[in-house]
């Protein structure tokens, strides 16, 4: 899967700085792949919630499915996150996308912030997946998929492709 995306990454290991900008640089176009491959590869689900930064994806996978999106954003004067409007009219299951999965603390807090709302997140989707974060540990706890486009680890040298057993969509 994502041979094109995995060569991207590439070129920016192992800066973290360089994975970060490069994913910020990347277009559209760029996501057509990797949002293809998760739209194949997911179960059935009724809609998308974008996290910042992940909104081309996003906009491909719903897409591809042919599912509405709703976008969260940080509320600037307290911290916590809110959904776009649309989401009071909307329920049932639902994906996250995120652009890089870190600590699985943003994607666990639009979870609750989902439920509340009575939808039901079933997995979420990464681009870029830590995994020394700890994020993945944090969701499937909470019964939620994750799914990765490519797995990076933090080394002594900087981020190196993971190299244990592999959770990604490679495979």
């Amino acid at each position: 899967m994502a041979l094109k995306f995995r060569e991207v990454i590439a070129t920016a290991l192992p800066s973290e700085e360089r994975v970060r900008a490069r994913l910020a640089g990347l277009q559209a176009r760029e996501w057509t792949e990797v949002a293809g491959r998760f739209g194949a590869l997911l179960p059935e689900f009724d809609l998308i919630v974008a996290l910042p930064c992940a909104e081309n994806l996003a906009v491909l996978l719903a897409r591809t499915r042919g599912v509405p999106q709703l976008t969260v954003t940080r509320q600037a004067h307290n911290g916590h996150w809110s959904m776009t409007a649309a989401a009071e009219q909307l329920t049932g299951e639902a994906v996250i996308v995120t652009e890089q999965l870190t600590d699985g603390l943003a994607e666990l807090e639009t979870i609750l912030l989902c439920a509340a709302k009575g939808i039901r997140v079933i997995a979420v989707v990464a681009a870029v997946e830590r995994t020394n974060a700890a994020g993945r540990i944090r969701l499937e706890l909470h019964d939620v998929a994750v799914v990765s486009a490519v797995q990076l680890a933090d080394t002594p040298v900087g981020l190196v492709f993971e190299r244990r057993t592999p959770q990604s969509m490679a495979h």
